[in-house]
């Protein structure tokens, strides 16, 4: 079997990416400032709502650069899938005709993929990523990948052969919480995908402050594009 490396550190390229993971958490509590000194600091539900969708976010990412960290790669995979949905969820604020309305019906424990968007649409993940596809081309690739990730399924089967002797016909399996047969490019990919998750967050929450923050200039482009 693999060994890590002696100082059980990843290769450069990695250790870089991690820190550009990090600066998206300092951005992340900016931004959150920046949302709630908006518009003379009044709150809204859907501050609530976003409040505790950058917790989840900051947490998961915590989270995910231990794993990254201790070699987990299987349960890195399954963080990178949470912080999609933090992603895919709070974009549905952006789809319904009452935002506020619709966050107080999620704080009393509607599921936000029973809800319909403002054209009927029922809000599945599915539906969400379908509506981010166009921008994220490699986002229903990937969110479909790592769904397995969250539940038990041939992935992780795969994930626990260390190696497969052709001329015998053997299998070496891995038993370990360690992943040590990725090389370096599949650790950066998958903290690459977290990081822009984490933009597709970040985009939908600037969008929120946007507004919260200029309610005339929103309400005169949307009598302009005749949105209600």
């Amino acid at each position: 079997m693999a060994n890590k490396p002696e100082n059980n550190k990843h290769g450069q390229n990695v250790l870089k990416s991690l820190e550009e993971l990090e600066n998206r958490r300092n951005k992340l509590l900016k931004l959150t400032e920046e949302m709630l000194s908006a518009y003379k600091g009044a709150m809204y539900p859907v501050d609530i709502f976003a409040i505790g969708a950058v917790k989840r976010a900051i947490s998961t990412a915590a989270g995910f650069r231990l794993l990254v960290e201790s070699w987990n790669m299987i349960c890195a995979r399954a963080m990178l899938r949470m912080q999609i949905d933090t992603a895919l969820r709070f974009s549905s604020i952006f789809l319904v005709k009452k935002p506020h309305d619709f966050v107080v019906e999620i704080l009393k424990g509607q599921q936000i993929n029973k809800t319909k968007d403002k054209d009927g649409n029922k809000m599945t993940d599915a539906y969400l990523v379908s509506k981010l596809a166009p921008e994220y081309s490699w986002l229903p690739v990937v969110y479909k990948n790592l769904s397995g990730y969250v539940h038990l399924s041939e992935h992780h089967l795969f994930d626990s052969i260390e190696h497969i002797d052709d001329e015998s016909g053997s299998v070496l399996w891995a038993i370990t919480e360690t992943d040590m047969r990725f090389p370096d490019k599949s650790w950066t990919e998958v903290i690459a995908c977290f990081n822009e998750s984490t933009d597709i967050f970040m985009k939908y929450l600037e969008g929120w402050i946007f507004t919260k923050a200029n309610p005339e200039i929103v309400a005169k482009i949307k009598k302009k594009l005749n949105i209600k």
